[in-house]
Formats: C-alpha cells, sequence, structure tokens
C-alpha cells in the first residue's frame, strides 16, 4: 500500500473513530489507530493532520473530562492530571489544563460538603479517607475536615 493511500485508509479510521465527538483527545485517536494496525509513523501523521484543522484538539479534550469530574467525584488537581493523561491527552497540555482548575482546598471543601452535609466528628475517618483517595494532601485534608466539622 503506498503511503498516501495508507494515509487516507488512517484518516477514514480516524475520521470515523471520532465522528461528531469533537472531544476525543490526541492520543485516544493514536491508541485507536494503532489497535486497527496502522503504522505507528502514519497513525502520527494524521493525528497531527487532525490537530492542525482542530479537528482533535487535546484542551477541548480536557475540558471535556473535567466536566465529569463535578459533585461526589471532585479530584485534586494532581489527580485530575493523571485523569488526564489515562484519557489520552499530552502531558504538556494535561499540566497546563490543571492550573485553569480550582484550588484543591476550594474543591476539598466542595467535596466534603457535598459528600458529608451534616458531618460529625465521628466521620472524621471517613472524610480523611474519602479525600486522601481523591489525591488531597493529608495535612490539607486535616485542615479541610476541622474547618467542615466547626460549621
Amino acid at each position: 500500500m503506498s503511503l498516501p493511500q495508507a494515509f487516507e485508509e488512517a484518516r477514514q479510521k480516524a475520521a470515523a473513530f471520532i465522528g461528531i465527538d469533537r472531544s476525543k483527545s490526541s492520543g485516544r485517536v493514536r491508541q485507536n489507530l494503532l489497535k486497527k494496525g496502522i503504522d505507528p509513523k502514519v497513525a502520527d501523521e494524521v493525528v497531527d493532520y487532525f490537530i492542525k484543522i482542530d479537528y482533535i484538539n487535546d484542551q477541548r479534550a480536557a475540558a471535556a473530562v473535567a466536566a465529569r469530574y463535578h459533585g461526589r467525584k471532585i479530584r485534586s488537581r494532581r489527580c485530575m492530571k493523571d485523569v488526564f493523561i489515562r484519557n489520552g491527552i499530552d502531558a504538556d497540555v494535561a499540566g497546563q489544563y490543571v492550573l485553569r482548575l480550582d484550588e484543591d482546598r476550594e474543591t476539598a471543601t466542595r467535596l466534603c460538603r457535598h459528600a458529608f452535609p451534616d458531618a460529625s466528628p465521628g466521620q472524621e475517618t471517613e472524610m480523611m479517607k474519602l479525600l486522601t483517595r481523591r489525591g488531597y494532601p493529608a495535612g490539607l485534608a486535616r485542615e479541610v475536615i476541622r474547618n467542615h466539622l466547626e460549621l
């Protein structure tokens, strides 16, 4: 198969995968092409092509991923960066995008209010477990819990 023909075949497969959901990440598109047997070099060219025409955009993909993490699903910035990278978003873009997210203190407070609206001192351990599972540092978690219990 000639290179232009391989590129066109890969481009069509990528377009079918992306469909109308323009919030797919470059990593997800590349991974899908490789899974379908496309040569890595051709897959990279196709991904670059779609980035150039703004059909895939990791900033847009990060915004779509971040939108899914609210309420009981809130995570720390560090955790969200890992979530972005697992979703195929470039590490540099993920690092830049987490700076747009609310500060950890604010999101940890919201998470405690949402998960424990009528918190009692007996739930302190449960709150600590929740916050540390979501990637919040222990010191910040203790401070947020203390403030939440004082309300």
